[in-house]
This record gives C-alpha cells, structure tokens and sequence, in this order.
C-alpha cells in the first residue's frame, strides 16, 4: 500500500491506461452495441418528412422542424470514454515522471495509455487500407481490367 501512495499519480495512470485497454479490446471483440438503422428505413422517414413539408407548403402551414430526439450511441460513448482514459493515462504518466516517482510505474501508465492509442490507430489504419483496397477492386471490376 506504501507504494500506491509514494507513486500515486503514476499508479493512477497505470489503472486508468489498464481500464482503457481493457475497455478498449473488450469493445472491439464484442462488436458494436448500437444497432445502426437500415437505409429503407432512413430513406422512408426522409421521404415522409418530405412529403410532410409539401403538404404543409401546400396548405400555407409553417413548415415544422423534423428534429428528432438524438438517441444515445453507446458505441461513441465508449470510444470518447477509453480515448479520454487513455489520455489521463498519458498524462498522469508525465505528472509522475515529473514528480521522480518509480519508474516503472511510470512506463507502466506510459505504456498503457500508448498501447490504447496505437490500438485505435491500427484499427483506423486497417479500415482505411481495407476501403482503398475495396474501392481500386470495383475499380478495376468496372473499367473491364480483370476480363
């Protein structure tokens, strides 16, 4: 317990930086929890609106605002909660660092929080590559290159 509170701020880095990753890859392995609507029912809803506006211009009503109440995106939440955990991490680290407290629980926050955000950026990078790749297939599927 002596040593949680000598390296105090660098140990709460470590936790924050661990229940990020953990977050993290336990998000990424279940899938997304936000069903997201499918394009029948979003085009339906944007033809009704628009249907809805004409008929109002029609009879000489002001047009209505469609806004909807924004439902909570769980999978967003969660993402902005293990980014914001993996960056108190990094921070917490460099308050440690600088107050000379042990340092592997330094490099234990440094490298917990970095691992979350290298983890993030691989996913990004991989999505990426994957959508080029993607796009130069219909590409070539469409221009005749493969036959």
């Amino acid at each position: 317990m002596n040593t949680l509170v000598k390296n105090a701020w660098s140990s709460a880095g470590m936790i924050f930086g661990a229940l990020a990753l953990i977050i993290s890859l336990i998000h990424f392995s279940t899938g997304p929890y936000s069903a997201s609507p499918s394009l029948e029912s979003v085009v339906a809803r944007h033809v009704s609106e628009i249907k809805k506006g004409v008929i109002d211009g029609l009879k000489g009503k002001a047009p209505s605002s469609g806004e909807s109440a924004r439902k909570i995106n769980i999978d967003q939440i969660l993402t902005t909660v293990v980014l914001s955990f993996a960056t108190a991490a990094l921070l917490l680290a460099f308050v440690g660092g600088m107050r000379k407290e042990n340092k592997w629980s330094v490099r234990g926050a440094l490298i917990f929080g970095c691992a979350t955000l290298a983890f993030h950026a691989i996913l990004l990078g991989m999505a990426l590559a994957s959508a080029i790749i993607l796009l130069l297939i219909l590409l070539s599927l469409i221009s005749g290159f493969f036959g």
